[in-house]
């Protein structure tokens, strides 16, 4: 019932014979939900019907992807749905938000101040405590131990890409928000023994968290990647106008949505990253999704 292969094609904007770009379009792999989220639910969900759960406490920003198609899921498989959200500081209906009030109700929210949010895992917990009905917490991006089988997909469809083209990727670039989908793709790349080195650019954590997220989830911490960071608009969340720029330039040069939050940047800092270290080979860029952010932004 799920569809797991993503094409890969070309990229225009790397003439250089040292260096051939392509694109993974797993942004393609659902309507309104990104790809690395489909890839984690394929695992997550079944798990969740085996289970029985009747329940599901999802936990995210409102403007999150993964709220967006958690949501979708749920009303899916009928489940009932309490969404704990971190109260932003200017409640807008627009974006992802908008979108996800079509699934939810306001009295499915609970909103929970910054200044609680790291205990928010907590509050979700005792809550689930409360229900006389089998629940289940999905942590923000559902970065949870069931789907990771599914999240690990990627590496196994990379292959069969190669497989279809003809060639070998030596450099892979991927975002990472909570870095779940690149801990998988980490883990499923050692795995399969491939030889590219994968490159992570790290928008919300720095090395160290991202390290000890992999000890956590992994049990070991692979040796197949680099980190590194944004150069322009840092902050996690943050656009800026070289940010609007690139969403431009990619529709225009390439034919690709790219929300800003994430696929934007990650374009953007790979084809930087690409030109200053003089790498050479096939270059892998994953785009995961996340187009229904879009509108949200003025790109003017």
């Amino acid at each position: 019932m799920w569809n797991l292969s993503s094409r890969v094609h070309c990229l225009n904007q790397f003439p250089d014979e040292k260096v051939s770009c392509y694109v993974k379009r797993d942004d393609e792999l659902g309507c309104g939900i990104s790809g690395s989220k489909l890839r984690k639910y394929a695992s997550l969900f079944p798990f969740l019907m085996a289970q029985g759960i009747k329940h599901l406490i999802i936990i995210a920003g409102h403007q999150s992807n993964n709220l967006l198609a958690a949501l979708q899921l749920a009303r899916e498989f009928k489940l009932k749905v309490t969404a704990f959200l971190i109260k932003p500081w200017k409640l807008e209906l627009q974006g992802n938000y908008k979108l996800s009030r079509l699934f939810l109700e306001e009295q499915e929210i609970v909103w929970i101040a910054r200044n609680d949010w790291p205990k928010v895992n907590e509050l979700a917990s005792d809550y689930l405590q409360t229900l006389n009905e089998p629940g289940f917490v999905l942590q923000e991006g559902a970065s949870v131990p069931q789907a990771m089988n599914g999240a690990s997909t990627l590496a196994d469809d990379i292959r069969i890409n190669e497989h279809i083209l003809g060639l070998a990727f030596q450099h892979v670039f991927i975002d990472a928000g909570t870095g779940f989908s690149a801990a998988a793709l980490i883990q499923g790349m050692a795995r399969l023994n491939h030889s590219a080195q994968i490159y992570v650019l790290l928008l919300a954590d720095d090395e160290a968290t991202f390290r000890n997220k992999l000890k956590q989830w992994l049990e070991l911490i692979p040796q197949n990647f680099l980190c590194f960071y944004p150069t322009t608009a840092k902050a996690f969340g943050s656009v800026n106008q070289t940010i609007k720029n690139e969403v431009k330039r990619l529709a225009r040069e390439e034919g690709i949505l790219a929300d800003p939050i994430y696929a934007a940047k990650l374009f953007y800092e790979s084809r930087n990253y690409i030109k200053n270290e003089q790498l050479e080979g096939n270059v892998l860029i994953i785009h995961s999704g996340g187009t229904l952010t879009m509108p949200g932004f003025d790109y003017k």
